[in-house]
């Protein structure tokens, strides 16, 4: 069963002030090709999802040029873009220089074609509950990718293989893991956790606290 808001973060408070604490204390300069450790890996629907890769698509559809489908080959084949960036989760933890690959986001857009109503960039997870979305001008900021790879390795399963999206200006609940379908739209969506109260616009506050949201 989902968690509600509260419940997810009062169950998210143990792991704060014990795991949590191994990931704030991580050296300014990690090993590139050491995955970090992340005190937790949340999931919404309560399973991580188990995805091989000769089967996973992701399907690409709405207001686009033509749908589109790609295979995890291909993905891998977009997959150049490198980003260095500190993950921030809504609960208060942080992991500094997370070295990511993936796919650049502005560029992915542009190859599909949106159309001239398209305002809103649509991510589905693979867990079939989770979904969130940004507007095309936050798709396209720099740093904005399709996450393929971790710190030189393909994603953990439970850190969103195959694919996640990553957007590092914003809380880490925008940044969708198992993402096999993105949609264009002219509407915007109720994200799963913004249907609990959180923001759809999730920019990192400093002097945020978890304890706000309770």
């Amino acid at each position: 069963m989902p968690l509600s808001r509260r419940s997810f973060l009062t169950h998210s408070t143990g792991l704060f002030l014990g795991a949590a604490s191994a990931s704030l204390w991580l050296p300014a300069a990690a090993r590139a090709d050491t995955i970090p450790v992340f005190p937790e890996y949340y999931t919404y629907a309560g399973f991580y999802p188990k995805i091989e890769a000769q089967d996973y698509r992701l399907n690409c559809d709405g207001l686009i040029a033509a749908p589109r489908v790609f295979t995890l080959e291909q993905l891998y084949g977009l997959s150049k873009h490198a980003e260095v960036e500190t993950f921030h989760c809504v609960t208060g933890w942080k992991v500094h220089h997370v070295a990511w690959r993936g796919i650049d986001l502005a560029s992915f857009l542009d190859n599909l074609r949106p159309t001239a109503a398209a305002r809103y960039v649509v991510f589905h997870s693979a867990d079939g509950v989770y979904v969130d979305s940004l507007t095309l001008e936050q798709a396209r900021a720099p740093g904005v990718i399709l996450a393929t790879h971790i710190a030189g390795q393909p994603l953990l399963r439970k850190g969103g293989y195959p694919l996640r999206l990553l957007v590092p200006q914003m809380y880490g609940y925008k940044s969708v893991k198992w993402v096999n379908r993105v949609s264009l739209s002219a509407v915007r969506p109720e994200g799963t956790w913004e249907r609990d109260g959180y923001a759809a616009n999730a920019y990192i506050r400093k002097g945020f606290s978890w304890s706000d949201l309770l």
